[in-house]
């Protein structure tokens, strides 16, 4: 018991937030919990006039919100429309400037996640804060563990960390590690435990942003049993798609303000992204046109960690697309090509040269350039400034001879990029890491495009970027192909990679099975192909 003890007070300090969320079961005995009671008059989760700052910014302009039990209520809008923010104020996790909550009749003022909790509602992250050390039951019973005549009594806790996984329709070995878990199953022992505790309302935060198709289909199957179960459920997300499929009724946020609450069944995908960005958006499919005759990239019988025996040809100018599943080679062919990991046999010519980066320094003096998946932990320094982090390529172009960088030329570079991928941002000295997803991913877009590639590797470059930006890229891409940029486009969202390319190579198990051009590649080919079903 003190080992554990000493392990939680170590997850305590590191995840504060984590760490509220179990903690409040140590004040609980959810072995013994009976359900709600059936005949209790349901009440609604009330959000009046929220207003809420950071740093003289403010995220939250007098927002009303109401989540009603048995009802699926999404909350989405653009990238640093505040929808998250909502979501955590909703939670406790942040407290609000100015206005009330209150469920039913009875106001509430949750001063951190544990007062949340004493509420009965609950936060799920996008990023589940599962204690990676601990087994799946000391996760979901943590701070309250049966005691029993020495030490801890396993056997009940083990039956109800079960019991309470069954009721979320997960099979996992409740004495597995948490740290062995796919992302899918650590939002399960999130779950788990809410539900120990009998949460009412649940916040889900961009929670099927890091899920593979069938993982987010499983988190929805058990959204609509909660729901079912008269729970009122928020759905945080700007996937439009996800959003029509799951929920019931819908909140539209823009710059911090409420502009739409509309039934799911009365709207449509074109009208909310009106809302979402104030003017009408369409995505148009690139055009056929005549591409160079010049081959910028050609790869000839490449293997390496994760992929074998891989050829093509990419034209200058061209938007070469690599479709596939999970797992089929894509982001290890765009890390050998950047120099990031060593091929073990087979070539690659950049224009006509020969091509074979030792490092990513010296693949960005080629002239190639990536914009990795995981921006967070390959594409920026959270803690340095937005413009620290747009110009770290150029740095020694921004500096005179003595080393001393200037400011001037920095900005006079960086922020029309910036301005051009519509970053919302306060300033280009304000830490990264205090931008919203799609904003970072902005900026590390813009790193890439400073030291203007003659090969750009595009690794999920929309991934946790809204709708409006979603276009706002699209047009960029095209417009940097316009110019003779080589692309090499990878990306998850297949109908992304089918607006966009030219040619389509398609990956499966490592192997480039087939390339299509954009006339011939259509979503069921694609997937055919990408699952060993032919054309």
């Amino acid at each position: 018991m003190r080992k554990i003890a000493c392990r939680l007070k170590t997850v305590e300090e590191t995840f504060p937030a984590s760490y509220a969320i179990f903690s409040f079961l140590a004040e609980q005995d959810p072995l013994n919990q009976t359900a709600p009671n059936p005949h209790t008059p349901a009440k609604s989760l009330v959000a009046t006039g929220l207003c809420l700052s950071f740093g003289g910014f403010q995220v939250l302009k007098e927002v009303d919100f109401e989540l009603l039990p048995g009802r699926i209520h999404a909350i989405t809008g653009e990238n640093g429309a505040g929808k998250s923010s909502l979501g955590k104020v909703l939670a406790g996790l942040y407290r609000p400037d100015s206005g009330a909550l209150s469920i039913g009749d009875q106001p509430i003022s949750p001063s951190s996640v544990r007062d949340g909790l004493r509420q009965g509602i609950a936060l799920i992250h996008q990023e589940p804060l599962t204690f990676p050390d601990l087994s799946i039951t000391e996760n979901i019973l943590a701070g309250n563990l049966p005691a029993g005549r020495i030490g801890v009594n396993w056997g009940r806790a083990h039956a109800k960390s079960q019991e309470l996984l069954v009721r979320l329709g997960s099979k996992l070995d409740v004495k597995r590690t948490a740290g062995t878990l796919s992302i899918a199953d650590q939002q399960i022992l999130e779950l788990a435990a809410a539900l120990a505790h009998e949460a009412r309302f649940f916040i889900f935060d961009e929670t099927s942003a890091p899920l593979t198709p069938p993982e987010a289909q499983a988190l929805f199957k058990i959204m609509r049993e909660l729901r079912d179960q008269g729970c009122g459920i928020g759905f945080v997300s700007h996937h439009l798609d996800e959003v029509f499929e799951i929920a019931d009724e819908i909140t539209v946020l823009r710059e911090g303000q409420k502009v739409a609450h509309l039934q799911i069944t009365e709207t449509s995908q074109a009208e909310i992204v009106r809302h979402m960005v104030g003017r009408a958006v369409e995505q148009s499919k690139r055009t056929a046109r005549a591409l160079s005759a010049e081959v910028a990239l050609s790869v000839e019988h490449l293997s390496g960690p994760g992929f074998d025996d891989v050829s093509f040809t990419v034209n200058a100018g061209e938007i070469f697309g690599i479709g596939g599943l999970v797992g089929a080679g894509r982001t290890e062919l765009a890390r050998a090509l950047y120099g990031i990991s060593r091929v073990s046999s087979g070539q690659v010519k950049l224009l006509g040269q020969t091509y074979k980066p030792k490092n990513p320094q010296e693949a960005i003096q080629s002239g190639v350039n990536l914009v990795p998946e995981d921006r967070r932990g390959a594409g920026l320094m959270l803690e340095r400034s937005i413009k620290e982090n747009a110009s770290l390529q150029r740095v020694k172009d921004f500096a005179n001879r003595f080393g001393v960088v200037s400011t001037q030329l920095q900005d006079e570079q960086v922020v029309p990029l910036l301005d051009s991928l519509k970053t919302v941002l306060r300033s280009v000295e304000q830490p990264v890491g205090q931008l919203s997803g799609g904003n970072q991913q902005k900026v590390v877009l813009a790193k890439s495009l400073l030291r203007a590639p003659r090969l750009l590797i595009l690794d999920e470059p929309t991934r946790g970027v809204d709708i409006g930006a979603k276009f706002d890229v699209h047009a960029l891409i095209r417009e940097l192909a316009d110019s003779g940029v080589t692309i090499l486009l990878i990306s998850s969202d297949l109908p992304e990679v089918l607006a966009l390319s030219d040619r389509i190579g398609v990956m499966r198990r490592g192997n480039l099975v087939a390339t299509l051009t954009a006339s011939e590649a259509t979503r069921e080919k694609v997937i055919s192909l990408a699952s060993g079903g032919s054309a």
